[in-house]
């Protein structure tokens, strides 16, 4: 095949765009590409473990503990002026050879109080082994957390401070992959303002659109170093697994990927907003916060106009203004930022996409852990007696569910009324909803689906271990432990089982065996399910979740 530069392309018709697309393709032309099945030029110079080519020139990596690690890489054009509020452009190329030897910026996010980050934050970052393989090597990439709206491709502040790189995977027999993408308003922005500026007249999902844009980055490009492009597998945790469920419904991600573990996921149940729900709550909120919404208000302005102003006022805050106008939430209630259903990137539900067998098949991991909700519920107020106790449940699941899930969930059986109120918001917004996920996929004649729940709370930290097994704590176990926290034997056993079922899903589609078990895949016919905890298990039903009782309450809408 003939080497082609990678095109990238945008719907819009605003001129200015169409230029800047223009300038960055012909720039190219004259670098080294990488051509549509992956592989690349030899155009570009260069040579060695620590770099390598790709379509938009040569980087260079560093080599630590084995590994050569390539940071900052561009996957995309920087999202400012302009690009605020639109699909990803094409990446710019550069002359010589790029240091990749440090994290680009996180994208803007509050830390705190204080908002951190760039806009120009489409980076990604890759991890190989500094021995050359004899074939290619599946490639793991993962997918974080932070509800959309914090977080990077770097780690997180969670259980000691996580970082995210390939320590631990890539001596598995993988090349690892961590990105940034666009997060919070300036990633899930829908308004009609910017609806009219789209050919498809729909708006939100730029960060849905940057995980796309990487993902064909990586088929272009992931064979420079060498990672295979037909062996993809992403894996995400909270938010992360929630957009996994998304795109594996979209036609735009169709091909780019060929396996997923979607990990402590939201939102609920492979269900999201809809455009109009965006629309109608965030985007008209952030319109409003920042005086937007009486941009163009002049008399005698036509509407197109007035929509053509707001669109350039939201474009002309500063960054910091957009991050600060509506802070994202972490709890049991619905969350603020993720995608939409727009009719074009995700045309409809992705659990309807599922059970039509409209969506990409592929092997899938779905699980979650026993006290997924412990850091939550003070979202709904102190959780401390039966009045607090059955108010929380009027707000999370609405007054006509109210007397049943507390008949199901009364107090006496629980040590506190916090304790109560954490296991049915486990059970019904995570557990239930992972049975649920499972199910269907393997009604619709996916491949083998794998179900886990994990058990384990971080025993040598007194306030962790007393928490349990919380959000996302299993996602800590793929990674090594660089933070504050010191593991134990029982720690290092989890997380060695953890690193051979998910590489070898990886590799073959399917986790095999870790610590003499063999993870059984969920059936029809036994909803089989991976207990992790020091003493692994396979286990079949969910009994004491009452998945059957939730499997017919019916949620508030919208929920992420």
């Amino acid at each position: 095949m003939k080497n082609k530069c990678a095109r990238t392309s945008i719907e819009t018709e605003n001129s200015v765009i169409r230029h800047l697309f223009a300038v960055a393709f012909a720039a190219a032309a004259l670098s080294g590409c990488a051509s549509v099945d992956g592989t690349s030029t030899s155009t570009c110079g260069a040579t060695g473990a620590d770099t390598a080519c790709t379509g938009q020139g040569a980087v260079r990596g560093i080599v630590q503990d084995g590994l050569v690690a390539f940071k900052g890489i561009p996957y995309a054009a920087a999202p400012v002026g302009q690009l605020r509020f639109r699909p990803p452009a094409a990446p710019l190329t550069w002359q010589g050879v790029r240091d990749a030897s440090a994290f680009g910026p996180v994208c803007p996010q509050l830390d705190g109080k204080e908002v951190i980050g760039n806009e120009d934050c489409l980076t990604l970052n890759i991890w190989k082994p500094k021995q050359a393989s004899t074939g290619a090597l599946p490639v793991m990439v993962f997918l974080t957390g932070g509800g959309n709206h914090a977080f990077s491709g770097q780690g997180s502040p969670g259980f000691g401070g996580v970082k995210y790189n390939g320590e631990k995977l890539v001596p598995e027999g993988v090349v690892y992959v961590s990105f940034n993408a666009r997060l919070g308003a300036l990633g899930y922005l829908a308004h009609p303002a910017l609806d009219a500026e789209h050919s498809k007249n729909v708006s939100g999902n730029y960060g849905s659109l940057d995980h796309i844009a990487m993902l064909k980055w990586l088929r272009q490009n992931i064979a420079s170093f060498g990672g295979d492009p037909k062996r993809i597998f992403l894996f995400g945790t909270s938010a992360g697994g929630g957009n996994l469920c998304a795109l594996m419904t979209s036609p735009q991600a169709r091909g780019l990927f060929h396996g997923a573990a979607m990990q402590s996921s939201v939102p609920t149940g492979c269900e999201m907003q809809t455009l109009a729900d965006a629309e109608q709550g965030t985007g008209q909120r952030i319109a409003q916060l920042t005086g937007c919404d009486q941009a163009g208000t002049r008399a005698g302005n036509k509407a197109d106009d007035r929509l053509a102003d707001i669109a350039a006022c939201l474009r002309g805050k500063s960054m910091k203004d957009i991050v600060r106008a509506l802070p994202g939430t972490f709890g049991v209630l619905p969350r603020l930022y993720g995608p939409n259903v727009d009719g074009h990137v995700f045309p409809r539900q992705p659990i309807e996409i599922i059970r039509e067998r409209g969506h990409s098949a592929m092997p899938v991991i779905v699980g979650n852990s026993t006290e997924e909700t412990m850091l939550f519920v003070n979202a709904v107020g102190p959780v401390t007696d039966a009045t607090s106790y059955a108010a929380g449940i009027e707000k999370v699941f609405g007054s006509s569910n109210a007397a049943a899930i507390a008949s199901r969930y009364p107090l006496q059986a629980y040590p506190t009324p916090r304790a109560a109120f954490v296991s049915l918001t486990t059970d019904a917004l995570f557990t239930c909803q992972s049975r649920r996920v499972a199910r269907t996929l393997t009604e619709a004649g996916n491949p083998p689906v794998y179900r886990y729940l994990f058990a384990h709370a971080l025993q040598n930290d007194a306030q962790q271990k007393a928490l349990g097994a919380v959000h996302t704590i299993e996602h800590a176990f793929l990674f090594p432990w660089q933070g504050s926290y010191r593991p134990t034997g029982d720690d290092l056993k989890i997380q060695n089982a953890m690193i051979a079922y998910w590489s070898a899903m990886a590799r073959t589609g399917a986790p095999g065996s870790a610590g003499g078990v063999a993870w059984q895949p969920s059936t029809k016919a036994q909803d089989a399910y991976l207990e992790i905890a020091p003493a692994l298990s396979m286990k079949s039903g969910a009994q004491d979740a009452h998945c059957d009782f939730w499997d017919g309450v019916k949620l508030p809408w919208p929920h992420l």
